[in-house]
Formats: structure tokens, sequence, C-alpha cells
């Protein structure tokens, strides 16, 4: 029997296609065909959703007031999940354009307070970090991270992301919707 050796630049090629292939795949589903609906299909609003609590690191909880607002933005992540990390910078340089007053932005996570506290600590993210106290990423459906959802007034979703935004091309939340994957 023959054995294939491969050359050192064919070798390379493979494992940055295979290490690419598990960064991108870090922070997915186990179903990816669930986390590429469209926002049509996520559209209604549904009650677990609006009695979605939060907890910021600081302690201070808060519910999910779409009505307060022309816009909520939820910014699903967690603690593990590289593309998460690699956003967070440039959504926090995006953020004192698109947080108006009458936009909220929630940054939610399911992982534990502590959790939070100490990635934040680390990485000096320089955003509203929270938890969920009651709800979950199910009640979103919310089967990969990072997924960006905007809600409007209503609590109607009207924009839906799973995966990176790129937040420096970002000059409104209107200008998001209207950028629909």
């Amino acid at each position: 029997m023959k054995s294939t050796v491969l050359s050192n630049p064919t070798r390379g090629l493979l494992g940055l296609l295979l290490g690419s292939f598990l960064f991108l795949g870090s922070c997915q589903s186990k179903n990816p065909s669930e986390s590429t609906a469209s926002t049509e299909e996520h559209s209604a609003p549904s009650s677990n959703r609006a009695s979605a609590r939060f907890q910021l690191a600081n302690g201070e909880e808060f519910g999910l007031q779409p009505e307060n607002k022309k816009w909520t933005v939820l910014h699903f992540w967690a603690t593990w999940c590289k593309p998460c990390l690699a956003e967070f910078p440039e959504l926090k340089d995006a953020l004192p354009t698109l947080q108006q007053e009458d936009t909220q932005f929630i940054f939610a996570s399911e992982e534990d307070l502590e959790q939070i506290q100490a990635f934040d600590k680390r990485h000096q993210t320089g955003l509203n970090l929270s938890r969920f106290v009651q709800g979950s990423l199910a009640d979103f459906e919310i089967y990969a991270l990072p997924t960006t959802l905007v809600l409007d007034a209503q609590g109607k979703e009207v924009f839906r992301q799973v995966g990176l935004v790129e937040w420096k091309n970002v000059k409104t939340i209107e200008e998001l919707i209207q950028s629909k994957p």
C-alpha cells in the first residue's frame, strides 16, 4: 500500500482551512439550518420574550421594554465565543453613533454573573454586558453566537443576523435593518 505524503505548503493550507472551519463553527448550533431562518419566521413576539429579564454586571436588573424605545438591539454572546470577542471592539466604537435616546442595546448571555464579570474585567469590553435572569436564548430562537436582533417599538423582530455584524459600516439602526442578510 502506497502512502501519500503532503508537502509542507499543502499541509499548511489544509491546517489553515481546518482551523478556519473550527473557528467559524465554534459558536454554531448543532442544527445550522435553524440558525439561518429569515426574520419573517421570527417576527411574532412570544410571551417568553416579553417576560425576559436581564442583570447587568453591577447587579442591576431590567426587563425588555421595546415600547419605551423606537429600537431595541439584542446582541447575544458568550464568554467562550471567539467571534463574539472579536466583534466587541468594533461594536464599542459604533455605540456612540448608534445608541441614541430612542435605541436600547442589550448584550445578553446565559452565563453566570461571575463569569461575565471576570470576562469583562479581563477583556475590558466597555459594554454593559448582561445575563439572563429570566428567559433564555431559546426564547429568542438563538442557535448560534453571536446573533443580533433588532426589535421595533411593538416588540416585533425587524432584523436578525447570525454571525458577525460589520459595525464599522453601520451608521444608523435603520441602515442596519435595510441591510437584512
